[in-house]
């Protein structure tokens, strides 16, 4: 068979043409800027969210802000306690004026008086001790009067009558003896000085005695009465007659 006479089908292929090399990259090109059109719109939508937000807290106020549940809330804060001093007053009280402005200054004790010297009434002394002890009254003793007498009524406990003399006297002169009018009972009166007894004597009835103790150099001087008995319903009146101090 020629090869005029193969069918179409079996016409050989035409040879292959060789492949095409690749094209080199070429970078995208850059994006267009955004027309002057759209940058204004992006404006006035801002603007648009500001007025509403403004509308907002306007409206609600802050308070709507800062309570919503995302807000923070603030801790709370300790009452502060402030004291106001009270004012202060002036003092405007001046001093009184002095009458002498010149001399020393002087103490406001009034000193003690001076102790008498010479011939001395007890009874003209003040005693620093005991004095509700005894009582100054008139009694009649071995029917004699003395106006002036330190009187015991029922002496039991030997309470001292106790006088400050400071070495000033040297001798102490009293009637002892027991009121006409008393119950009769067994009392002593004892002069001490400085702790020291100088003296003691028994009194009795209707035989009242004088009496001087020598107290030469006696700063303390103390006179005790005292007897058996301490019923205030005996009716005992012991007394001294005019006891007196000799310088």
């Amino acid at each position: 068979m020629s090869d005029d006479a193969l069918p179409p089908n079996n016409v050989p292929p035409a040879p292959s043409s060789p492949p095409t090399p690749p094209l080199p990259t070429t970078p995208p090109p850059a994006a267009a800027p955004p027309p002057p059109r759209r940058l204004g719109e992006i404006a006035a939508l801002i603007s648009a969210l500001a007025a509403v937000a403004g509308v907002l807290l306007g409206f609600f106020g802050l308070p709507a802000v800062i309570n919503s549940p995302t807000a923070r809330k603030p801790e709370p804060q300790a009452p502060v306690v402030t004291t106001t001093p009270p004012p202060t007053v002036a003092d405007t009280t001046s001093p009184p004026a002095s009458s002498d402005t010149t001399g020393p200054e002087t103490s406001s004790t009034t000193p003690l008086p001076a102790l008498p010297t010479g011939t001395v009434l007890l009874k003209d002394l003040e005693p620093f001790s005991g004095s509700i002890d005894y009582e100054l009254r008139p009694v009649t003793m071995g029917t004699k009067r003395y106006d002036q007498a330190m009187v015991f009524t029922n002496p039991c406990d030997g309470s001292p009558i106790q006088y400050s003399v400071n070495e000033r006297y040297k001798s102490l002169t009293f009637t002892a003896g027991l009121d006409d009018n008393t119950t009769v009972d067994t009392i002593k009166v004892t002069v001490m000085g400085d702790g020291r007894a100088r003296k003691a004597v028994g009194l009795v009835i209707n035989r009242p005695q004088t009496v001087t103790v020598d107290v030469t150099g006696v700063v303390k001087l103390s006179i005790v009465a005292e007897g058996p008995s301490c019923s205030y319903m005996d009716g005992i009146v012991a007394a001294l007659g005019n006891p007196t101090l000799h310088s």
